[in-house]
């Protein structure tokens, strides 16, 4: 049994395995795209980035929590982050959304749509998103 402080709230764990299950049982709820708790530590996506106090960065599902660690999950550092690995993801990927049977319930939709601000979003009947973060 511990305590992390967690966006300047003191919050109690026990057996989590990781800092990402901690976060979540205090009711913070970081985006991810490649972590599920029934499967292996991977954290190749990073969106679930958080930063301690001393300013280093670290993907939350892969480190485990330690009594008295200060975390901020929402800081300018990480939204920052957060945005450049959404855009890196979008740059990647197909953004034909139109025409994409995933179109409306797709995570990475989703993700773009909270965490970027792009002035093109659009909304019509026929697409739910149109993806781009960087206003290209």
């Amino acid at each position: 049994m511990g305590f992390m402080t967690i966006d300047g709230r003191k919050v109690e764990f026990t057996d989590e395995k990781n800092v990402l299950s901690v976060i979540r049982n205090a009711g913070i709820n970081l985006p991810t795209l490649c972590y599920h708790s029934e499967v292996s530590t991977f954290g190749a996506c990073r969106l679930c980035t958080v930063e301690d106090d001393r300013g280093r960065t670290f993907a939350s599902c892969s480190e485990e929590p330690r009594d008295g660690m200060v975390i901020y999950t929402n800081s300018g550092k990480i939204k920052k982050y957060r945005k450049l690995i959404v855009e890196l993801l979008l740059s990647a990927h197909c953004r034909d959304c139109t025409t994409c049977v995933k179109s409306g319930e797709c995570v990475l939709q989703d993700l773009a749509h909270k965490i970027c601000s792009f002035p093109e979003y659009q909304r019509a009947a026929s697409f739910r998103y149109q993806l781009s973060c960087s206003g290209s």
